[in-house]
């Protein structure tokens, strides 16, 4: 469905800018007397709900970390905030923000808000066809394991074994610091640098995966 449609869709809905109208567009509105927040408040959770019931009827055979994957990557800020732009929904949000601020997690309550919106106003079947039509594209996405997971899992499933992290060198100031992390699973042993200890184990993985590729 088309920008137009999805519009309509939305417009036909009465007093839906209530949803869209951000805490700021308004600054007269009393804290206790802001929809824009309990919308999205109630938005996140029928999000969460109908995303969960789609992956559990669609991947039966799936184990539970793939589904948890799966359902995280579809409900996060960024997965959010690329819907609410591919559908230029920025068009009909109203705010009052610094407009050199970056408004990803706004943008993305904005949509949990609108989804809120819907529920409350009209049921639970029609959000549901909503989301799996603002969805439709991602819904059957498997992410890209992180690659300290990916080395975890390979680790336990080849050598019945946990991937060793070990910091061996700190570098550079106070200020910028550098870290030196080796990675070794089993017989197997890279390096990884970063400006945190968490960045060079990322950096120490990612070159494990490489090593693990060639072999």
């Amino acid at each position: 469905m088309n920008k137009i449609k999805i519009f309509e869709l939305i417009k036909g809905i009465k007093g839906y800018q209530t949803s869209l109208n951000h805490d700021s567009y308004d600054k007269r509105q009393k804290n206790s007397d802001k929809p824009f927040q309990k919308y999205e408040f109630l938005g996140d959770r029928v999000l969460g709900l109908i995303i969960s019931e789609y992956l559990i009827n669609n991947f039966p055979k799936s184990s539970l970390d793939e589904i948890s994957r799966r359902f995280i990557h579809l409900v996060n800020t960024n997965m959010l905030t690329k819907i609410f732009k591919k559908h230029d929904l920025i068009e009909i949000f109203k705010h009052q923000l610094d407009p050199k601020s970056i408004k990803n997690s706004v943008y993305a309550d904005a949509l949990e808000s609108l989804i809120g919106f819907i529920y409350i106003n009209k049921d639970l079947k029609f959000v549901k066809q909503f989301i799996h039509l603002l969805w439709s594209e991602e819904l059957n996405t498997l992410p890209q394991k992180d690659p300290k997971t990916f080395i975890q899992e390979y680790s336990q499933k080849k050598n019945k074994t946990i991937p060793q992290y070990k910091l061996i060198d700190e570098l550079g100031t106070k200020h910028k610091p550098k870290f030196v992390i080796e990675l070794k699973v089993n017989d197997l042993s890279v390096k990884g640098e970063g400006v945190s200890k968490q960045k060079a184990e990322i950096a120490a993985a990612k070159n494990m995966i490489k090593l693990i590729n060639l072999e």
